[in-house]
């Protein structure tokens, strides 16, 4: 009788042991097919430095809906070498997070040493090159592309740009030409080509990662001897930042008959600065003074914050929320009433607590309103407009031109300190040249970030490894002896 009962009671036990194992490993089966039909990722990161960049999958939504396959091969960096295993796995986790957010993408990672047929198949010869196909398509972007050495002595490192590189990639996808923009220079404007606080280098690093090219036009020193001063015909649009001497009138005729011909205007001044008389061609004026607000970006008193007004320019800023700084802005103003065929909307403006600041009193050391003296709010910071042949200003299509009243806000000493000044000046450039579909906040990849760890810090880790992890398993069989003792 004991050992029929005994023989019931491990019969029990078994059986009951299988149908819970059987029951966890379905659940275990079932819970990973349900995860792998509806993945979802939290990027948890201070700086969601895990997750692609708005501008990326920007680029991506593009790619997709002209549904035309991409293909992009990272092969990995030479074994034995210095920083050989933080290329590989940077590369390979930016090649999953590709394939994973685009239908129309397929990305890996390719050991070079392993498989050199595929190596040979795409006539790479390089470590560390990212290959992107699309048709007949292809851009080959090198090793040195996706990183970058910054520092010195123990505070060097290695930086990652594959994201911005790739970027790059996918806008010579988008774009066959690489579209040319140019910068009036010799009246004292904003350089494309000085890395100085007030040259434009930073911008133009920005337009070339969207393949376009930012390049200096003289139209005096530009020319041979004997020719008349001409826009080239590869200008898509032209930029007039700030300049400090009067550009002649022969000159404004120039441009102006080169955007009755196509072409897309940017004009950025600054308060009690030199005023392009072509400016009240298209109907804008610069009213005397500068703009302030009650809100301010602390603790610059001639900060305001401003307002996007609804246009393509700012959709994607006011829906990432981030605020474009400008620097003691001029007002800019349509004509009112407004030059026939010329239709103008605001971009940036202040609340209706903000005014044009004409010297009236101050309080505490810093500007009020005053009535009578200062122009009251909202003022206008900058401004779109749209040139319709009705105004005997263009011949064919509608010419466009955006006003800036604050030169320094494209400056390379804010352009990138403000959380929304390259984006915005990127997404004009964009809107000048007709590329309205490829409206995006841009920025650039956040460093690289390193664990770095004290002795005491490695102790502590080595103790709870070591001591702690021990101590929850004989917890944990010392349950599982008690429960199988009291049976």
């Amino acid at each position: 009788m004991a050992v029929n009962r005994t023989l019931q009671r491990r019969l029990a036990f078994g059986s009951n042991a299988t149908l819970v194992t059987v029951l966890v490993v379905g659940m275990v089966v079932l819970g990973w097919l349900i995860s792998d039909k509806y993945r979802v990722r939290i990027d948890l990161s201070a700086d969601q430095g895990s997750t692609l960049l708005t501008d990326t999958r920007n680029k991506l939504r593009l790619l997709d809906h002209d549904a035309q396959p991409v293909t992009i091969t990272a092969f990995s960096a030479q074994r034995g070498k210095q920083d050989a295993f933080f290329k590989d796995r940077q590369l390979s986790d930016l090649m999953e997070e590709l394939d994973y957010n685009s239908p129309a993408v397929t990305a890996r990672f390719v050991d070079f040493d392993r498989d050199r047929l595929t190596a040979e198949s795409l006539h790479v010869t390089d470590y560390g090159t990212v290959v992107i196909q699309r048709g007949e398509q292809r851009v080959d972007i090198s090793d040195r592309d996706l990183f970058r050495r910054v520092g010195k002595g123990d505070d060097k490192r290695l930086d990652f740009l594959g994201e911005a590189a790739i970027n790059r990639g996918f806008s010579q996808l988008l774009s066959d030409t690489r579209r040319t923009v140019y910068a009036l220079v010799g009246h004292g404007e904003m350089a494309p080509d000085s890395h100085d606080p007030s040259g434009l280098a930073d911008l133009a690093q920005a337009l070339d990662q969207e393949h376009y090219a930012l390049k200096p036009l003289d139209l005096v020193r530009g020319r041979k001897p004997g020719d008349a001063p001409r826009v080239p015909d590869d200008a898509a649009a032209v930029l007039i930042v700030r300049p400090t001497v009067a550009i002649p009138a022969g000159e404004e005729d120039v441009l102006l008959s080169w955007f009755s011909g196509g072409g897309a205007l940017l004009f950025a001044v600054d308060p009690e600065g030199m005023i392009p008389d072509l400016l009240g061609r298209f109907g804008v004026a610069v009213p005397s003074g500068y703009v302030l607000d009650k809100v301010l970006l602390y603790p610059y008193p001639d900060r305001p914050v401003p307002r996007y007004r609804s246009h393509a320019i700012t959709q994607t800023l006011l829906e990432d929320d981030r605020v474009t700084w400008v620097s003691r802005a001029a007002p800019v103003q349509a004509g009112v009433p407004m030059v026939a065929g010329v239709r103008s909307s605001s971009l940036l403006e202040t609340s209706r607590d903000g005014w044009i600041e004409r010297g009236g009193p101050v309080i505490e050391g810093q500007a009020a309103f005053q009535e009578g003296v200062d122009g009251a709010g909202p003022a206008s910071m900058a401004l779109a407009l749209e040139v319709s042949s009705d105004s005997g200003m263009v011949r064919k299509k509608v010419g466009r031109v955006v006003v800036l009243g604050d030169a320094d806000m494209v400056s390379n000493a804010v352009i990138s300190e403000g959380p929304g000044n390259m984006s915005f000046a990127v997404n004009s450039v964009r809107w000048l040249l007709g590329d309205d579909e490829r409206m995006s906040v841009v920025g650039r990849p956040s460093a690289v970030r390193r664990l770095t760890l004290t002795d005491e810090d490695r102790g502590r880790i080595q103790w709870l490894a070591m001591g702690i992890s021990p101590f929850l398993v004989l917890l944990s069989a010392g349950g599982v002896w008690a429960s199988r003792r009291g049976r």
